[in-house]
């Protein structure tokens, strides 16, 4: 059988989260579509070892950062009708777990018969790894309840009754569409009315994010989506160091906060206003963090907390998914970037 390369980047090579595996859907090999077929089996049986799925239960603040819990107090959000968990985990288990399984789904094929040709093998081995490990990755945040849900004040934005609004943080959760989910939570207790999905990765999330736009349709919301801006893919430019990557993401950023946050269709927000990417760490981090900063006027130490444990960062020794470019990032980010245009 024939064989056909990626077009795409690597995200093994790159440790982009904005590269996507190509399938067999349309028209590819036939083993790539078998692999595909293996692999969900696969990741789907790998990650209920590393998170077993529990019943949602209401928040409680043993977890939120004291800035977060005050920012909902003064919004008169009742932790105890949200259905989101302070949550969150870095795994250093996954990627090794998908390579394991990714030969062993290669080896499978080749004893049905499959042939790939030895100069193709290593690159078919990256697409399954990647297949495989966007997979896991989101079954442990979704059936761990890995929410990483956290806030801060809306600027100085109030609501109709005077009341703070809020910009509130997160990872996809599940089932957005169910009546006792964190997303309807969010909607119903914190007054969530725009959604800023900052995610356009290669997790397969797409039915989730429908899901997610009708729920905030349904409240009478707004809903954004990286996927549909050409200026999406801020942060993978930044991290592969493209030319002039740095003062474009930080414009990239400006302009999401000033359309998407300060005023979502070019009006103030109708309520509070959720970010979330894919954990809900690194892209949600740094938009938050800036905002934290530069709008909110909050002490850098604060700031540094914030970002830190909304990553995994236990300790210097145990840093989760620390990455010291992004807190850089909010720290040297232009905060006259976001002035309004003339």
């Amino acid at each position: 059988m024939g064989w056909a390369p990626s077009r795409g980047r690597s995200c093994e090579s790159t440790g982009s989260a904005g590269c996507t595996p190509r399938s067999g859907a349309d028209g590819g090999p036939l083993w790539l579509a078998i692999a595909a077929c293996i692999a969900l089996l696969a990741a789907c049986g790998a990650a209920q070892t590393v998170a077993a799925a529990t019943a949602p239960r209401a928040l409680g603040d043993e977890a939120l950062l004291p800035s977060e819990v005050q920012a909902l107090a003064a919004a008169g959000v009742d932790l105890a009708q949200l259905r989101c968990l302070p949550r969150q985990r870095w795994s250093t288990t996954l990627r090794g777990d998908a390579r394991l399984t990714a030969g062993q789904i290669l080896d499978e094929l080749g004893r049905l018969g499959v042939q790939i040709p030895d100069d193709k093998r290593e690159t078919a081995r990256k697409q399954v790894v990647d297949t495989v490990f966007w997979r896991m990755v989101l079954t442990q945040i979704l059936d761990g309840q890995m929410h990483n849900l956290g806030a801060t004040r809306l600027g100085d934005l109030k609501s109709a009754d005077g009341k703070p609004l809020l910009l509130v943080r997160s990872a996809f959760t599940p089932d957005p569409q169910a009546r006792d989910s964190c997303v309807h939570s969010l909607l119903r207790a914190a007054g969530v009315r725009h959604m800023v999905n900052l995610y356009s990765g290669p997790m397969p999330t797409q039915a989730l994010e429908a899901a997610e736009r009708q729920a905030v349709a349904a409240a009478g919301g707004s809903y954004y989506t990286a996927r549909d801006d050409p200026h999406g893919s801020w942060r993978e430019d930044l991290r592969e160091g493209e030319a002039d990557a740095r003062k474009a993401a930080m414009v990239a950023v400006a302009d999401l906060i000033r359309s998407q946050i300060l005023r979502p269709g070019g009006a103030p927000p109708k309520g509070s206003v959720q970010i979330h990417c894919g954990g809900g760490m690194h892209r949600t981090g740094m938009v938050f963090g800036v905002f934290d900063r530069c709008v909110n006027g909050t002490a850098w130490p604060v700031v540094v907390e914030g970002y830190k444990r909304h990553v995994g960062w236990r300790s210097d020794a145990d840093p989760g998914g620390f990455e010291p470019a992004n807190l850089q990032f909010i720290e040297q980010f232009d905060c006259g970037l976001l002035s309004p245009r003339p």
